[in-house]
Parts: structure tokens; sequence; C-alpha cells
């Protein structure tokens, strides 16, 4: 018989995630940005000298761009660039160019069209819930994952509900794994931990979302402080840890072609990697290139023209995009330096708030889901920056 796990307080930074989203939830990203302590010009962002200045800027040879969103927090559809947002956390890209967006804080589910056109693929704005249905019926909490299936279909990180929702192609919307969980003394859900069948098992805010060929979803289980896995069949599993050490807030994964999985430990500053069916271990390379305050929101693979498979990092305190290059990292865009704020342009000028998440696409891009910034942006990458050291 499967047996429920001790159940672990979180510890502030996850016990925070989409937290007041609501009256009663606050967004772990919300946090992130407010930390002056990580977020301050310099604050917190020594090299391994512990030098604050010593961090390079981006490359200049790479571009960003805004692709979708105002930049003021609301909601609104239409054209990309008039669109809002509000707390975009997560994105996916579909293989017809269409970007997914987990927009996180309106709790419904966006889309932004190869032309250039935002529109709602399913919940309600503004209107948290939780409920299967049509795409009009169904209700998010405070999504804040979101991957496209081998087959078309949409698996959301349902972040408040402590569920992953599936959304179909015709837009309907079921509940692909989780069940009710225990409540606090206002009847609230507050999430729980149980392996084995998904209409039974278990989740305590579930953030980044990954998924292989065969349909397997790997979930960052961040309150639980661990990653779990779906199986095509319908069975959770969470996969190991090697040694004593532990994650702390797990909130991105991604599948690389060598068959190994990567995740972002927000809170515990450093990245895991490892088998796919396990066991993790934190990764060897020197996380200290990022300086003392990284924080790694997100993780993404991009497999280059020339065959090269590339990782990619969003750091959301020191607001850049990092690159692992043989154990190291190397800042393609961003200034560590410039503390929260938006700018377009060249690798080594442009800025970001928070970036919550990251996803591939074709031609050399990276999607930033730009969470204090409210905006969709573009990380373009010539063939000069592509390169490894």
């Amino acid at each position: 018989m499967q047996r429920m796990r001790k159940e672990v307080p979180p510890l502030l930074g996850v016990a925070l995630i989409l937290i007041a989203l609501a009256a009663a939830q606050l967004l772990y990203w919300r946090a992130l940005m407010t930390d002056k302590k990580l977020l301050s010009p310099g604050g917190g962002r020594g090299g391994g000298t512990g030098a604050e200045a010593d961090l390079p800027g981006g490359l200049p040879d790479v571009t960003v761009d805004t692709v979708a969103g105002q930049g003021d927090p609301g909601y609104r559809d239409g054209s990309a660039l008039n669109a809002l947002f509000d707390g975009p956390a997560a994105l996916a890209l579909a293989p017809d160019g269409a970007v997914y967006v987990a927009d996180s804080r309106n709790h419904v589910i966006r889309m932004v069209s190869p032309g250039g056109q935002v529109s709602t693929v399913a919940g309600g704005p503004g209107e948290p819930g939780c409920a299967d249905g049509s795409r009009a019926e169904a209700r998010f909490s405070a999504p804040a994952g979101v991957v496209v299936g081998p087959d078309g279909s949409l698996f959301v990180a349902d972040t408040g509900n402590h569920r992953i929702r599936r959304i179909d192609r015709d837009g309907t919307v079921c509940t692909y794994a989780g069940a009710m969980t225990p409540t606090d003394d206002l009847g609230r859900e507050v999430g729980g931990y149980l392996d084995g069948p998904a209409a039974q098992a278990q989740f305590r805010y579930p953030v980044g979302l990954a998924i292989d060929l065969a349909g397997s979803v790997y979930v960052a289980d961040a309150g639980n402080r661990c990653v779990r896995r779906i199986s095509p069949g319908g069975e959770v599993a969470t996969l190991a840890v090697e040694g004593k050490d532990s994650l702390q807030s797990p909130t991105g994964v991604c599948l690389t072609s060598d068959g190994r999985i990567w995740v972002a430990d927000t809170s515990g500053h450093r990245l895991w990697n490892g088998p796919k069916g396990g066991p993790l271990a934190p990764w060897p390379g020197n996380a200290t290139d990022a300086g003392k305050g990284f924080a790694p929101a997100d993780i993404a693979a991009l497999r280059e023209a020339s065959s090269q498979e590339c990782v990619y990092v969003g750091d959301s305190a020191a607001g850049g995009l990092w690159r692992i290059d043989s154990g190291r990292l190397t800042l393609i865009a961003g200034q560590p330096e410039a503390g929260v704020s938006f700018q377009d342009g060249a690798g080594d000028v442009a800025t970001f708030n928070c970036p919550a998440g990251l996803a591939s696409g074709a031609a050399s891009a990276l999607y930033v889901a730009d969470f204090g910034n409210q905006r969709i942006r573009r990380v373009t990458l010539p063939p000069a920056a592509k390169e490894k050291d």
C-alpha cells in the first residue's frame, strides 16, 4: 500500500509560491521581485571572488526583443504588443510557432499566435477556481507551468490547486493528476504528498513541467521539494535524490536528448541533473559564476542547427539568462548589476525583471516569460553566441 510521506513545511520561498494571488495567496515570484537583498543593483550578486562588480554583462551579438505584452499588469487579448498580462510565469512552444503562456495572476492560459495575436485558451480571467470542462467553463488558480504534449494537448501545472491539468486540442480541460488535499481552517487546500495512481496522487505547489516523447510528464513539485514523474499509464512516482543533499524548491525542469533531466532549484541556489528516471544529483559545475545570489527559476534545452544542444537557465535574482558551458555558466543576456528594469536590445544592454519561465523555439531562439515586466521576450542567438567556449 502506498504510504503518505510526512509533509515537510516548505521553506519561506516555497511557502510563498502563488500565495496572495487571491486574498490568501502571495506568488513566489513576487517575493523574489521584492527581496531587495537579491534584487537591488549589486545586492548579493558578487562573483566567486566576492567582488560585486566582477560579473560580466551579456553577449553583444545576442538580440532581445519583446513579442507580446505592453508592460502594464492587466488582461487584454488582441494584438501582441498591445496585449496585457499579469504575472506570466511559464511558456511552452508548439511546433507551429505558437507560444502558450501560463498567465498566473489572471488565472488563465493564453496563446501568442505566430501572426502576433494573443487569445485566451482556457480559464476565466481574474476568476480563480478549480473546475474542469470547456475552455470557458474551466478554472485555474495561479497556473505556473505549461508544456505541449506529443499529441498537441497542453499540460498545466495548476499551482494554486495543487494539480496537473490537461487541455485537449478541442479546448476541453480535465484534471490529469492530483486529488483533493488537506485543507486549512478556512477550507483552502494546502497541498499534500502521495505517489500512486494519478487520480489519488497529491502535489504541493507544482510549478515547472517537462514531457518526453513517450508522454511521461515530469513535475517540479516545489512545495514537496522533489521532482515527480507521471507515467503515460497514470502512475505518479518521485525521482530519487543521490546522497544526503536535498532539493529546496524545484521550480523548473527540462529534458535533454541524451536522456537526462535538469532541475532549477530556486531557493537552493543551484542546479541538479541526472538520468530522467533518477537519481538526481547537484550539478558539479561552477554556479558561483552567476554570483552568490544565483536563483535559477527555469531551465530549457535548445538544439542548434549544428545538432549541438545547450542548456539555458533563467536567473530570477540577477534578471539574466545563462548558458551552461562545459561546467561553467556564461551570461548570454542581461545585466546582473542593473537591478530590476526593462530594456530590449543587444544581450549586453537588455535587462529583465524576474525571468520566471523559459522555452526553446526554432531558429536558435529562446522565449522568456518576463514576469516582473509583464512581457514575453525573445532571445535570438546568432552562431557566434551559440558555440561553447
